[in-house]
């Protein structure tokens, strides 16, 4: 009996783990794609990652991500980007920011032995995200993403690969994002990584349990409600770009797994949301 009991709740157990991913299939008919919401950056202990990504994976013959990660990555691409990353006139980071701003900028780096002077030169919008990417770093997050996982083995398997969205249409995005806001913008980023510590790992269980509701709450709220210009270049403009891509995929002989950050797939201006007001159908995968 006991033993009956024991199995009967694994069963469950598994079951509700089965369930529980950040992985979604849309469909029209007997046609469908699958859309998997993934974090960028990783940390080793995060690894193996939910079980229904290697199944889509398997399952596909063509991925498709935000852009064109092999070339994002090669040395190339990379010293081509400083044109996107650096400012160009001769101005620093304190001609876009406020005193009250800029002090605490720099008390912030300087708690993290850096020198303010190292990143005097950077846009913006790219400090912003390197203000992020230190954080998570002295946190140990720093291996390879889904995106990239799968790019590597994608092209190792010899998949055919596809990209919404080239890499100079991306950088060019992210060095114009909060443009002619920076202050604000600079302000929001440092609010946000002196959490980044109690967030990262409710963002993490949110993902892997594929739970919209909470990655909206954690990641786009605020955004949403405070950096609204933000939020529509970051997130919106771009989800309603890739609706017609998605479709576009349909009616092929193709089975093709898109790869998109999770928080493009939450909120009521989500990818899935904009495909179902479309009349396709979303489901857990």
């Amino acid at each position: 009996m006991y033993k009956i009991l024991f199995v009967s709740l694994l069963m469950l157990l598994q079951s509700f783990y089965t369930v529980a991913s950040p992985v979604w299939k849309v469909s029209k008919g007997d046609d469908q794609v699958v859309i998997g919401g993934t974090i960028h950056v990783l940390s080793e202990k995060d690894y193996p990652l939910p079980d229904k990504f290697e199944k889509a994976y398997e399952a596909s013959d063509t991925l498709v991500f935000e852009s064109d990660i092999s070339r994002m990555n090669s040395p190339e691409f990379q010293q081509q980007s400083l044109h996107y990353i650096l400012l160009q006139d001769g101005r620093t980071i304190k001609d876009f920011l406020s005193e009250k701003t800029y002090k605490a900028l720099e008390v912030h780096l300087q708690e993290r032995n850096l020198s303010i002077q190292q990143f005097a030169t950077l846009k913006p919008s790219f400090l912003s995200v390197t203000l992020s990417m230190i954080e998570l770093q002295m946190m140990g997050v720093s291996s390879a993403g889904v995106d990239a996982y799968y790019s590597v083995k994608g092209i190792g398997d010899q998949k055919h690969i596809d990209w919404f969205e080239q890499p100079e249409e991306q950088m060019a995005m992210l060095a114009d994002m909060g443009k002619g806001d920076e202050d604000a913008m600079i302000a929001y980023g440092l609010k946000d990584v002196a959490n980044i510590k109690q967030m990262m790992p409710k963002l993490i269980e949110a993902w892997r349990t594929g739970d919209l509701d909470k990655l909206a709450e954690l990641g786009i709220d605020e955004m949403e409600r405070d950096y609204q210009e933000i939020y529509d270049q970051l997130l919106v403009q771009r989800n309603k770009n890739w609706i017609p891509k998605i479709e576009q995929f349909f009616g092929n002989q193709h089975s093709e797994l898109i790869l998109v950050g999770a928080l493009h797939l939450a909120g009521d201006q989500s990818v899935l949301k904009l495909l179902q007001e479309k009349g396709y159908k979303v489901e857990k995968y």
